[in-house]
C-alpha cells in the first residue's frame, strides 16, 4: 500500500510544480518558441515525474521491503506496477499542470480534489473484495486501483483484477492524462 500511495503522490508531483514555476518565470514561454512541439515538452516534464516517482519510491519500497523482509516473488509485475503507474500518474500531474497560472498551489490544490478521493476507491482503505459492486466499478475505473493490484502481485498476493487488465487500464489512463493535458495546453496556448 506504501508504495503505491509513495509512486502515485511522488510522480504526480513534478509537473504542477514545475510547469507554473517555469509560467512564471517566463521560461515556459521559451520553450514553446523553440523548434521542440509541445507533445515532446510534455513528454520531457513526464519524464522527470517519471524518473522522480521511481526513485523516491525504490528507496522506499527497497527499504521498506527489506527491513520487513518482505520476498519479491514477482519482480516484472512490480517493476511494471510501479514504471506504469509513474507514468500515469506523471501525465495526470501534467494534465493539471495545464491551468494557466504562476503558482504551483492553484494546481495542487484542484489535483489534491482529484488524487485524495482516488485513493479510497481504490482499494488502498477498503479492501476490494469487501467493496460493494458500484464501488468496484469506480475501482476499476482508477489508475491507482491497478498500480495496487500489480504491486501486490509483485510480493506475492493474488491479483484482483488480472495482470492483463492492469497493465492495459493504466496503459490506457498514460493515453487520455497525456492527450487531454496536451489538448488543453493547446487550448491555453491559444489564449495567451
Amino acid at each position: 500500500v506504501l508504495v503505491a500511495q509513495t509512486v502515485f503522490w511522488s510522480a504526480s508531483s513534478i509537473g504542477p510544480v514545475a510547469i507554473p514555476m517555469e509560467r512564471r518565470m517566463r521560461t515556459f514561454e521559451r520553450l514553446l518558441s523553440a523548434p521542440i512541439s509541445l507533445i515532446a515538452i510534455l513528454w520531457g516534464k513526464i519524464m522527470a515525474g517519471v524518473i522522480f516517482g521511481i526513485g523516491i519510491t525504490t528507496i522506499a519500497a527497497g527499504v521498506g521491503l527489506y527491513w520487513i523482509g518482505q520476498p519479491i516473488s514477482d519482480p516484472i509485475a512490480l517493476i511494471l506496477g510501479i514504471g506504469l503507474s509513474a507514468m500515469a500518474f506523471s501525465a495526470m500531474g501534467i494534465l493539471f499542470a495545464s491551468i494557466p497560472t504562476g503558482s504551483p498551489g492553484e494546481v495542487i490544490i484542484p489535483l489534491n480534489f482529484f488524487r485524495i478521493p482516488l485513493m479510497f476507491v481504490s482499494g488502498l482503505f477498503i479492501p476490494l473484495d469487501s467493496m460493494p459492486q458500484a464501488s468496484l466499478i469506480l475501482a476499476f475505473l482508477s489508475p491507482l486501483t491497478h498500480t495496487l493490484d500489480l504491486i501486490r502481485v509483485g510480493i506475492g498476493k493474488e491479483s484482483f483484477f488480472g495482470l492483463k487488465a492492469n497493465i492495459g487500464v493504466l496503459c490506457i489512463w498514460i493515453i487520455v492524462f497525456l492527450f487531454v493535458g496536451q489538448m488543453f495546453h493547446k487550448i491555453i496556448m491559444k489564449k495567451e
